[in-house]
Parts: structure tokens; C-alpha cells; sequence
């Protein structure tokens, strides 16, 4: 298995970038590309009512349970801005990516309406709701973050 750097993935994109299929054919190949990176949909939240769903589930993810990953900013707006938008360097291209593929666990109607509670902040350094395909780890350790967050933001509603 071939591990691809940043640079790999730059090429790939300007390959994408430069086919005169239409930007929304382009726009799916370049989510199936980047869905590929070890850390894409980095957490880096949980909305206060995404918290309030974990904590009737006894901080646990349980199926249908109504939490997603959901992008601070349009995934398909940032796509197509750097498939239409101005040519960036690798790194700026890069750092484009990384700026604009945050996520906050978040309730489903707030991910349809981009209308999100107060994010409490997810360190992550601490290597928490990685990702695994379309889904995010959920371990006992981030069963413990949940409630400990739970415990020192709601407990006291």
C-alpha cells in the first residue's frame, strides 16, 4: 500500500483540476481523492446538542443515533473553489485543504441546516474521532472525553 504524501495528493488534484469534464464531475473525483487521507474530517467539536444525544446514549455511538461529522465550512463550496478558484501553489493548496475540512459532531438537523450550537473545542492533539472511511473512531476514550465534557459544560442546565 502506497502512502501518499501532500505532494501526491497536489498532483492528482491539478490532474482533476485540469480535465475539462464539468466542475461537479470533478468535484466527486476530488472527494473520492482526499476521502482517501489518513486525517481527513479531523474533529475539532461537539455541539452543545450533539453532546446532549451522547449523553442518552451513554456517550457511546450507537447506530441511527443522529450525530455526523459535519464541515464547518461547504465541503462541496471549498471543493469547487479549488477546482474553479484562482491555481495555488502546493502549499497553499494544502493548507486550503486542512483550513476548510474541520468538522464539529454535530446533531443531523443541524448539519442540514449549517445551523450548529455552541462547539465546545476538541483538542486535537490528543488523537481522538479519527477516521475510519465515512465514520470516526468511538472508543472508551472518547466515550470518557464525551463525558467529561458533558459533565463540565450541561450538567450544571
Amino acid at each position: 500500500m502506497t502512502v501518499m504524501t501532500p505532494q501526491d495528493y497536489y498532483a492528482d488534484f491539478m490532474a482533476i483540476r485540469g480535465m475539462r469534464s464539468p466542475t461537479p464531475k470533478r468535484v466527486r473525483m476530488l472527494t473520492e481523492l482526499l476521502g482517501g487521507y489518513k486525517d481527513n474530517w479531523i474533529v475539532t467539536g461537539v455541539t452543545k446538542e450533539a453532546l446532549k444525544v451522547f449523553e442518552q446514549h451513554n456517550f457511546r455511538k450507537a447506530s441511527r443515533m443522529g450525530i455526523n461529522r459535519s464541515h464547518l465550512v461547504d465541503r462541496h463550496k471549498t471543493y469547487t473553489h479549488m477546482i474553479e478558484g484562482p491555481e495555488m501553489t502546493a502549499e497553499e493548496w494544502w493548507q486550503f485543504y486542512r483550513d476548510n475540512d474541520k468538522t464539529v459532531l454535530a446533531t443531523s438537523s443541524e448539519n442540514m441546516t449549517n445551523n450548529f450550537s455552541h462547539a465546545y473545542t476538541v483538542d486535537t492533539e490528543l488523537g481522538l474521532f479519527r477516521t475510519r472511511g465515512f465514520a470516526w473512531t468511538h472508543n472508551k476514550a472518547e466515550a470518557k472525553f464525551l463525558e467529561e465534557m458533558y459533565n463540565a459544560f450541561l450538567i450544571i442546565e
